[in-house]
């Protein structure tokens, strides 16, 4: 009797692990029609960059592999790198799918060691750093630290934040990796930290005035910025913008963004940073706002995202920002849109 209760016992453990950890529930899949969540929009035909239209307009390129939402991208030379995110099914991914700018094409490279949502991702340009997260539909939070390497092909890892942390922010400036703000066990944060590769360990820095999680983060000049995010779901999308100081370790409040946001996309191009899609209490947002580094004010674009999401990547490029997947809907939705912001020059 007693073995049969260890056995069930191990079993039970074994099945918390896969449900709450990995995110499995064979269940729900078998159960559940893809269509229901999965979204491939027909509508968003593809035609070659710059035959679409002149001046600042959006286009569509070839789509995603697959749906997700609350991933990480960013790019590196004339590829983008996506990674982690949530499926249709809520399973933490750990896949990682490169984007061919030039082919206009997709590719499947080495899976990341570990499943995670809800990441912090950033390149320094040699390197895509995978930072943080969730896991499972539990929502375990994560401190591992990854970096890939596109010419080795491989995974490394480096050292695991100070803390269980997800829904945060990274930039890279001044050659230093800085990570910012999201969910610890203790709450959402203001911590920001900088990474010490020497050392392999993350250092404390003064923390952000405004808690906050599921922020944007860009760097511009020797400065960091922060903006929008959450304290409380879309319900409690915030506006405010800091911009830190990493030679004096200070922080300076700046305009707020004309509205506030959460699950947005972020980018700078040009001393202009770009704030995309997400949602607020109001809803999806399909307006994109710009803030002028040097003068210091906000404005908002003409041209608005043709499809409004939360949970989607921004990656800027040349005079271009590419915005992949999110979900089309509040809550757990997934689409596999990979639309493209041509700036006019």
């Amino acid at each position: 009797m007693r073995k049969l209760f260890g056995f069930l016992l191990i079993l039970g453990a074994i099945g918390a692990y896969f449900y709450y950890v990995r995110g499995w529930d064979v269940e729900k899949v078998k159960s559940t029609p893809a269509v229901s969540y999965v979204l491939h929009d027909e509508s968003a035909t593809t035609t070659p960059i710059g035959q679409r239209g002149t001046g600042t307009h959006w286009e569509t390129v070839a789509p995603m592999p697959d749906s997700r939402q609350n991933f990480g991208a960013a790019a590196i030379g004339d590829t983008i790198y996506v990674v982690g995110g949530m499926d249709a099914y809520s399973r933490t991914l750990n896949s990682l799918i490169a984007y061919d700018i030039a082919k206009d094409a997709w590719r499947t490279l080495p899976n990341m060691p570990q499943p995670v949502d809800h990441p912090a991702v950033v390149t320094d340009g040699s390197k895509l750093y995978v930072l943080g997260g969730t896991s499972g539909l539990a929502g375990r939070m994560v401190d591992s630290a990854f970096a890939f390497d596109p010419k080795k092909g491989t995974w490394s890892p480096i050292g695991n934040l100070s803390d269980f942390r997800g829904d945060a922010a990274a930039a890279f400036s001044g050659g230093k990796l800085y990570l910012m703000g999201g969910m610890t066990n203790g709450g959402v944060t203001s911590d920001l930290e900088f990474y010490d590769e020497s050392r392999s360990n993350w250092n404390g820095l003064k923390g952000m005035p405004t808690k906050r999680q599921r922020l944007g983060a860009v760097a511009w000049d020797k400065s960091l910025y922060a903006l929008g995010g959450t304290t409380d779901g879309a319900a409690g999308a915030l506006s405010a913008m800091e911009a830190y100081d990493p030679a004096l370790d200070t922080w300076k409040k700046l305009a707020d963004l004309p509205s506030p946001r959460e699950s947005f996309g972020a980018v700078q191009l040009g001393g202009l940073i770009y704030a995309i899609g997400g949602q607020n209490k109001d809803g999806l947002i399909e307006t994109v706002d710009v803030f002028d580094a040097r003068r210091l004010t906000w404005s908002t674009m003409e041209a608005k995202l043709p499809h409004a999401r939360h949970g989607l990547a921004a990656v800027p490029w040349r005079d271009r920002i590419y915005v992949l997947g999110g979900g089309r809907h509040a809550g757990l939705s997934v689409t596999d849109l990979n639309e493209v912001l041509i700036i006019a020059k």
